[in-house]
């Protein structure tokens, strides 16, 4: 394979490695973002539960609102944990492209290593070809 194709299919790799690379990078901010919303989850479900414990008298209308963020909070969660499993799959797919684009990356480094080392080997046989008195006196 001749070295400009070598660096062509490079360049093309190099832009699909980016792409992997961001779209690793999105679903980390995914996940981090699931971390930071049952954080807040959490906290909004300790402040509900310390209300009713300290012994105060609480309304019905209180009761209902509690028992709507409830079942909403326990959607919220769910919501929560299915993105979180799909954002764990995603990035692990993404970081098996990741590899597999560094390997062909990889491939094509040696290849145009190996192309670069042809080119310098053609090119050393030309010269010595070149030289008039060279080219005779090696077939004698």
């Amino acid at each position: 394979m001749k070295k400009r194709t070598i660096e062509r299919l490079d360049l093309i790799a190099a832009i699909r490695h980016q792409k992997v690379l961001d779209e690793v990078r999105r679903h980390n901010a995914t996940l981090d973002g699931a971390v930071q919303q049952r954080q807040v989850l959490a906290a909004y479900r300790t402040r509900l539960r310390e209300s009713w414990q300290n012994g105060e008298t609480v309304t019905a209308a209180a009761a209902q609102r509690a028992g709507h963020f409830v079942r909403a909070s326990d959607t919220a969660e769910a919501q929560i944990v299915r993105t979180e499993q799909s954002a764990r799959h995603m990035l692990e797919a993404a970081l098996r492209r990741l590899a597999d684009s560094q390997a062909y990356r990889e491939g094509l480094d040696e290849a145009a290593r190996k192309a670069t080392l042809t080119e310098e080997r053609l090119a050393s046989l030309r010269a010595e070809q070149a030289v008039p008195g060279r080219a005779k006196a090696g077939r004698s």
